[in-house]
């Protein structure tokens, strides 16, 4: 796929979990420069759950070979939701497209190889995140999904640590952009698969939940909602999640 006459043209393929030099390339381009330490996974971490087949990756190359963005999912088998992990265009890149045909080869590509029940996204809150030369402004990043259709669920989301060392991630948005219990147009969501993908995610990354983990329950308390859980716009949000 490419983008429109007047931007450069983009080429969007899936990396190969054999190719160990495009591995480290695309971690060391399209990942470390991009997020926190807290936020990203080992290149060990990476490299392995592609082999293993957990993880995926897309990989946005220019005409002449050159890295210019990526998209990382990781699927988690009981729920069948696919979280979209990372997702990132250099700050050269931005404004050219890349971002969104990444998100609609995330969704065309892995849609129909996976068809998971949903895909989701783990994005800064901008209510408690400021821009960043790095890592890019929370404000315009939301806004950009929510062009393409993203929404938020209404539950305190946060990021389980990554690894024994790692610390949680608090105050990020959990945004549903798809899956075929999100069709185009969908105004809920089952708060069922929600609370299933994330103990999916805190046992994979943190181990069984604890019962006197006072944080991690109030998250899957928050999915238990008659009617399923409302898909929101960031400014229909209250003002602080406490």
């Amino acid at each position: 796929m490419a983008s429109s006459t007047d931007r450069p043209v983009i080429t969007i393929a899936e990396l190969s979990p054999d190719d160990d030099q495009g591995i480290a390339e695309f971690y060391s381009r399209v990942l470390a420069p991009h997020f926190r330490d807290e936020e990203l996974v080992t290149s060990e971490d990476f490299s392995v759950g592609l082999k293993q087949g957990g993880t995926r990756a897309l990989v946005a190359r220019t005409g002449h070979g050159a890295i210019a963005g990526g998209a990382v999912g990781d699927v988690f088998s009981r729920s069948r939701v696919l979280l979209l992990s990372y997702l990132a265009v250099p700050a050269e890149g931005r404004g050219t497209g890349t971002g969104g045909l990444l998100l609609r080869a995330v969704i065309d590509v892995w849609g129909s190889q996976v068809r998971p029940s949903l895909f989701v996204m783990e994005v800064e809150d901008p209510r408690y995140f400021g821009a960043d030369h790095a890592t890019g402004d929370p404000q315009a990043r939301v806004r950009f999904y929510e062009r393409l259709g993203a929404r938020t669920v209404l539950v305190p989301y946060f990021q389980p640590a990554l690894g024994p060392a790692g610390q949680r991630v608090p105050h990020l948005l959990l945004m549903v952009f798809g899956g075929t219990e999100a069709p185009p147009g969908a105004q809920r969501v089952d708060g069922q698969t929600i609370e299933l993908f994330l103990t999916e995610q805190l046992e994979e990354l943190e181990g069984p939940v604890r019962p006197d983990d006072a944080e991690a329950q109030r998250l899957l308390t928050a999915c238990r909602v008659t009617g399923g859980l409302p898909l929101l716009r960031v400014s229909d949000l209250p003002a602080s999640l406490g």
